[in-house]
């Protein structure tokens, strides 16, 4: 019982954090690192295409609709096979990434720059996203412009009540998000990296002694 009083305040705490970070339109540099979260998927999570994700959640996305990129699941396609004539990418040996099963045709673009690009949307300092096929194809034109990088296709998507309902079922930790994660090297060890820090969190916001009631 107690398990789950404090499952739905998670629940409720996280879709009242996120209606705060989204409401409004993305504008050059706007969000801050602390708008930006992962969800990370709890190991008994039953849904196939989630299994072990991590999903960074993009600030300002339009309502009523709650939006993230998948950023520990590499693809097999190189990027330099994918996008053979950008001046960025070329003699690139890193993978394209899947973001998310909703429109896997669609790029978004998580990069390293000095400067905040026009149309592009902050997560984290000197970290931004720029989403759409013509965006991404005009940032990938300049070296100087755009450091690490991550290229997503697809994204992951829900309305706020059925990631409530998710929520409400214990599917996912909310963790918050951490650049090092997005451009990890090794991005198959994330997804337990997350879990074991989601899991040390709560063990943490509950004191022992609330754990075993005073016997009488």
């Amino acid at each position: 019982m107690a398990r789950t009083i404090r499952i739905k305040r998670l629940a409720t705490a996280v879709i009242l954090a996120m209606a705060v970070v989204l409401v409004g339109t993305p504008t050059r540099g706007t969000s801050s690192a602390s708008e930006t979260f992962f969800l990370v998927a709890t190991p008994d999570l039953p849904d196939p295409l989630f299994q072990e994700s991590v999903i960074l959640m993009l600030p300002h996305t339009p309502a009523p609709l709650v939006v993230g990129l998948i950023v520990n699941k590499p693809t097999n396609k190189r990027l330099s096979e994918l996008l053979p004539d950008s001046p960025v990418l070329k003699n690139r040996t890193d993978a394209a990434y899947f973001g998310g099963p909703v429109d896997v045709d669609e790029p978004a673009l998580v990069f390293r720059t000095a400067g905040a690009p026009e149309h592009a949307m902050q997560l984290f300092d000197g970290v931004y996203v720029s989403v759409g096929p013509g965006l991404v194809a005009g940032l990938l034109k300049d070296r100087a412009l755009v450091k690490d990088l991550r290229l997503y296709f697809g994204r992951a998507q829900w309305s706020r009540e059925q990631l409530h309902g998710e929520m409400l079922r214990g599917s996912w930790y909310v963790v918050p998000a951490d650049p090092a994660f997005v451009f990890s090297a090794d991005p198959k060890h994330v997804w337990r990296a997350l879990v074991e820090r989601a899991q040390l969190r709560r063990a943490a916001a509950f004191p022992a002694r609330a754990a075993f009631p005073a016997g009488g």
